[in-house]
């Protein structure tokens, strides 16, 4: 029985912290490469003079993304 009560009393919460925003920028990059996607399949569906634009934007989205969640990872 104590030795549950000390795991709980040394749960770390910034560890959790950590994790939870961890979490949140994988969905985000995980978003953002749908969005990739979904822009490849529109501009295959439709042509327009921003399908170009478009498309550099969306991967511009994407590689950001994944660049921040790479630097927080090993900032925190």
């Amino acid at each position: 029985m104590d030795n549950i009560i000390d795991t709980i009393l040394n749960i770390n919460i910034w560890g959790i912290a950590k994790l939870f925003v961890l979490l949140g920028l994988a969905v985000y990059v995980v978003f953002a490469f749908i969005v990739v996607r979904q822009v490849r399949l529109m501009t295959d569906v439709v042509f327009g003079i921003l399908t170009g634009s478009l498309r550099l934007v969306s991967w511009v989205l994407f590689l950001f993304s994944a660049f921040i969640f790479l630097f927080v990872l090993l900032l925190l």
